[in-house]
């Protein structure tokens, strides 16, 4: 482990010798809330990518049913190594393979608040840049194809500006994090390249 750092049982050894850059650390307390559960030793582990076309625009995934949008990205499952969860999250989110794999860094998120239904307190998203290669097509759960879930392409700023203009807005606790997330991941990448 370094710092809040760890990582999944299968990631590779190349990928644990990666000079992983802290993007950001979120807890509770960014969100005025501290009514504390028992502690849990589970960390989830998950990917993010910013996935940039020739245009400079980068790939989102927008819900049709409630108008955000978020960064492409999601859990790595257990038999899988980090760049195997990215490639696989990707392609079912955005529809793309993906080539010219960089990582950028990671996010520490510490949900330990009674809002977190989940059995871990501890979230890490390691997020990387890429570029598409070939669409083959999405491949959405029946949860996301309920929301309405498809891919659509902006640019960072406008990015940036649509999570700015929500704020602290959203109504759910995962929201309000996964909207925190995505907004540092975004400046993280426009200060940084």
């Amino acid at each position: 482990m370094i710092g809040g750092l760890s990582f999944p049982k299968n990631a590779t050894e190349e990928e644990r010798q990666i000079d992983w850059q802290s993007i950001v650390e979120i807890s509770d307390k960014d969100f005025g809330f501290n009514n504390l559960k028992p502690k849990s030793d589970k960390t989830r582990f998950n990917v993010r990518c910013i996935l940039q076309n020739r245009n400079g625009e980068i790939c989102v995934i927008k819900s049709e049913k409630f108008g955000y949008v978020q960064i492409p990205g999601g859990g790595i499952e257990n038999e899988e190594a980090i760049v195997d969860a990215l490639r696989r999250e990707v392609q079912e989110e955005t529809g793309f393979l993906i080539m010219d794999i960089k990582p950028i860094g990671y996010i520490l998120e510490r949900r330990e608040d009674v809002r977190n239904k989940y059995d871990w307190g501890k979230a890490i998203s390691y997020v990387f840049s890429a570029s598409p290669e070939k669409e083959i097509g999405t491949n959405y759960t029946e949860y996301e194809n309920t929301e309405g879930f498809r891919p659509i392409w902006m640019t960072l700023d406008d990015f940036i500006a649509e999570k700015e203009k929500l704020g602290n807005k959203s109504t759910s606790y995962s929201g309000r994090f996964s909207d925190k997330r995505d907004l540092e991941i975004t400046k993280y990448i426009r200060n940084n390249t």
